[in-house]
């Protein structure tokens, strides 16, 4: 202990209530759990529903945020409920649930001729089946709408906080990693050198050794994961607009 002090190595401990991010942390951590939880809900619908019930739908959900597609399958959760009606008459009663499609009719079209080929299981639309099929999609659709308050709430909570709009001006900083970071770290003028944040997050060099053994370098990975896995996100990001600047300029 005494040698960190002499060599600098310290941190002053920031306590959450005291500079003022606690409720920061608890958005944050709360946002993480409902993701988790509409991940898992989402993986249920994946894995084991859609492979029994409507292997075909697998394709239309190109989009983890693609809440429509829990209401459209609580309307339509097997192929029996979508051929059941003639397609202009389908392509009327799931016009509104559609989501944002340039063109719905031809979507549409293509999700009943799909239906009328599927080698989904054929279960009737009132069987138990479908009714725990309704309770999965149903939670999971409460978990996209909880989990959009939460961005909405958090974007409205920090939108006057300084390093929350500085923090944003970062190419592939959105307002959830944002709040991450801030969640995470704190106040951030605590470390007096760009080393000691690197070590907090662990993303410090380190090295294995025992004996003659020497391992391969690596980050450390000491820290908080989830500040890791933010900068990661905004490292992807940063890189795939970096390529798409320099297709459209070259």
């Amino acid at each position: 202990m005494l040698h960190t002090l002499k060599t600098g190595l310290a941190l002053t401990y920031c306590d959450p209530l005291i500079h003022n991010f606690h409720d920061i942390q608890e958005t944050s951590k709360t946002y993480y759990q409902v993701s988790l939880q509409k991940t898992r809900a989402q993986h249920n619908i994946m894995t084991h529903f859609l492979p029994l019930y409507f292997p075909e739908a697998e394709k239309y959900m190109g989009s983890t945020r693609a809440e429509w597609l829990s209401d459209f399958l609580f309307a339509f959760p097997v192929p029996a409920s979508i051929i059941g009606y003639g397609k202009e008459e389908f392509i009327e009663k799931a016009r509104s649930l559609a989501g944002k499609k340039v063109n719905k009719r031809m979507w549409l079209t293509d999700v009943y001729h799909t239906a009328s080929e599927s080698i989904g299981l054929p279960v009737s639309e009132d069987s138990e089946s479908v009714a725990m099929f309704h309770i999965v999609l149903k939670e999971h659709g409460d978990l996209c709408r909880r989990r959009r308050e939460i961005e909405s709430y958090a974007n409205r909570y920090l939108k006057d906080h300084p390093d929350y709009r500085i923090l944003q001006t970062i190419p592939g900083i959105g307002p959830i990693c944002a709040l991450t970071i801030l969640a995470e770290v704190g106040d951030i003028r605590r470390f007096s050198h760009h080393r000691q944040f690197l070590k907090y997050c662990g993303m410090d060099l380190s090295t294995q050794q025992s004996g003659r053994f020497k391992g391969i370098g690596g980050i450390s990975k000491h820290g908080s994961k989830r500040l890791r896995q933010a900068f990661w996100l905004v490292a992807v990001v940063a890189i795939r607009l970096r390529e798409n600047t320099f297709r459209t300029k070259y």
